[in-house]
C-alpha cells in the first residue's frame, strides 16, 4: 500500500452545523466538501444541498483500491488516486468515482447531476439509477475524440441495494501513450449540459501510469471547482 504525502492528497473534514432541513435521509454529523450549500444547486435550477464527490475503495471488490482512505465517502472523500492502466480491453484498474448532495445535517438529497471528465482516461460506467423505473442515465462522448466524458444522472441510486442515495460513476484509462492526469468533476445538472455553468460541483483526479506511481498533478489548497 502506498502513502500519499500531503501535497498530493486532500482530505477536508468540515462539521456540519444545525440549520434547515431540505429533506432526505439523515447520514451523518460530519462532511468534507468542495461545493456549496444554496437554495438550487444549478443555473437552471438543480439540486439543494452541498456537493460531494468522492473515490469509493471498492473494499473486498475485485476492483479494491489499496491506495485510497478505507473510510473515504461523502463525509471524509478521499479525491485523489494513483492509479496503474487497466490492460487493453478491460477495466480491471477502473476507478470507482461516488458523489451525494448533502443538506446542513448531513442528508442526503435527490436531483439531477452529471460526472465531466476531463484529460486522460473516459468514464467507462454511467450506471442507470433505478434500472427499469423512471430514472435515467447517459453516457455520452462530447467532444468526439472517442472517450465518454459526460455521465448525465436524472437522480440518485434507489434500487434497495449497497450504493442506495449517491451517485456512481466508473472511470477508466487503457491507453497506455495516455499517461497523465484525469480530473472529474461532479455538479448539480439540471439542464444536462456539463459542469462549466454550473457553481455547486466537486472533483477528483487520478493519475495514470504504468505503475500507478506517477505524479502528474498537484493539490493547491484549492482545486475542485471546474476548469481548474
Amino acid at each position: 500500500m502506498r502513502t500519499k504525502t500531503n501535497s498530493t492528497r486532500r482530505i477536508v473534514l468540515a462539521g456540519l452545523s444545525a440549520g434547515l432541513m431540505f429533506g432526505g435521509l439523515a447520514t451523518g454529523a460530519g462532511a468534507g466538501y468542495d461545493g456549496g450549500y444554496g437554495g438550487g444547486g444549478s443555473s437552471g435550477g438543480g439540486s439543494y444541498g452541498r456537493a460531494s464527490s468522492y473515490i469509493n475503495p471498492d473494499t473486498g471488490a475485485a476492483t479494491a483500491n489499496p491506495d485510497v482512505n478505507a473510510n473515504s465517502s461523502c463525509f471524509m472523500p478521499d479525491q485523489y488516486d494513483q492509479q496503474q492502466f487497466s490492460p487493453m480491453g478491460t477495466a480491471t484498474k477502473n476507478v470507482h468515482n461516488d458523489a451525494c448532495f448533502l443538506d446542513r445535517n448531513g442528508n442526503k438529497i435527490d436531483g439531477p447531476a452529471s460526472f465531466e471528465s476531463r484529460g486522460v482516461g473516459f468514464i467507462s460506467a454511467c450506471p442507470d439509477p433505478d434500472n427499469a423505473d423512471p430514472k435515467v442515465a447517459v453516457l455520452s462522448d462530447r467532444n468526439g475524440d472517442g472517450r465518454n466524458d459526460l455521465c448525465f444522472q436524472s437522480g440518485y441510486q434507489l434500487k434497495n441495494a449497497a450504493g442506495d442515495l449517491e451517485f456512481h460513476a466508473r472511470l477508466n484509462n487503457n491507453n497506455t501513450a495516455m499517461a497523465g492526469t484525469q480530473f472529474v468533476t461532479w455538479c448539480s445538472d439540471a439542464d444536462r449540459d456539463g459542469c462549466s455553468d454550473e457553481w455547486n460541483t466537486s472533483s477528483i483526479r487520478i493519475d495514470w501510469s504504468a505503475d500507478g506511481m506517477a505524479t502528474f498533478s498537484t493539490d493547491n489548497g484549492g482545486w475542485g471547482g471546474y476548469g481548474r
